[in-house]
């Protein structure tokens, strides 16, 4: 039987894997039909293409997996391939989400830097050799979590409940602390020091481009000010989310296997979340539904 803290946890469950799958689908139908039409996309479109597609999947695959406690049925190995891709994926997403600040970061501020210029001349190069090597990394660092999960098959909630075995726990929070590092902590760098570049770069040239009274300049400035905000509020939403993973992973480390279910908790609000942020930031998925909206 659910108690009520179950049932809650059930309806805000259902309620944020809506939010997410509709906000990222959005997205993703917005830039299918934008490279049908033009045959090409944006660098900063196409990473933002693969993070909806991405939290698309992620979500579904929580949503079935854990929510319906499909490990019963299908048994450890299924449960692995599962767990390998709600590790891959979050961590895909949050490096994306860290190349996407870094990339408007090339194209907002304005230096002599060779290397900038030599970026902005080849971003888009750059952005599919970002997103290969992302994906070559995720993938090599969620493997090793298929090779220590052990489940309690004689529990009522498999899916919910799995756990480690005692003989891995140094194993496990040697792998936990790379993942955090290599996947929370440096990308978690390079947003911050790509958006405070922005940020930066904005206010120092606010009073020229405030002396520049024309229409381009204006929206022009205004547009670098919401991509601004906009990443700025992913990074808010990822520090959240990245705190509740940090916790429980350390609790996790101490045997209580139970909060597992938080980390997954975690990925389906990010995913809600950061799809209402990029609808609302970025200018065609924010035109598309207004559009939409007012039919």
């Amino acid at each position: 039987e659910m108690g009520a803290a179950d049932v809650v946890q059930l309806g805000v469950a259902m309620i944020l894997v809506g939010i997410g799958c509709l906000g990222n689908t959005f997205i993703v139908l917005v830039f299918l039909l934008e490279y049908r039409k033009s045959q090409t996309l944006q660098p900063y479109e196409l990473i933002v293409t693969l993070m909806a597609a991405c939290s698309v999947v992620t979500v579904l695959v929580w949503y079935v997996m854990y929510l319906f406690n499909f490990c019963t049925y299908f048994g450890s190995n299924i449960y692995r391939v599962t767990d390998f891709i709600n590790v891959l994926l979050p961590k895909t997403i949050i490096w994306l989400t860290a190349w996407l600040c870094f990339v408007y970061c090339i194209k907002i501020v304005k230096v002599n830097w060779r290397i900038f210029m030599n970026m902005k001349k080849r971003i888009s190069l750059a952005v599919k050799c970002m997103i290969a090597g992302t994906l070559l990394l995720c993938i090599l660092l969620s493997f090793p979590s298929t090779l220590l999960i052990e489940l309690k098959i004689n529990s009522t909630n498999v899916c919910k409940n799995y756990y480690k075995a005692d003989a891995k726990h140094e194993l496990f929070l040697i792998f936990s602390s790379m993942l955090s590092l290599l996947t929370s902590f440096l990308p978690l760098v390079l947003m911050l020091v790509s958006s405070l570049g922005i940020v930066i770069f904005l206010c120092l040239h606010s009073r020229n481009m405030g002396k520049n009274i024309t229409s381009s300049g204006t929206s022009r400035s205004d547009a670098h000010t919401s991509i601004a905000i906009m990443l700025l509020c992913l990074i808010s939403l990822f520090i959240a989310c990245a705190g509740i993973v940090l916790c429980v992973n350390l609790q996790i480390t101490s045997g209580q296997y139970d909060l597992l279910v938080a980390i997954a908790l975690s990925n389906i609000i990010y995913s809600a979340g950061s799809s209402v942020i990029l609808i609302i930031g970025t200018v065609k998925p924010r035109h598309t539904l207004v559009k939409l909206l007012c039919q």
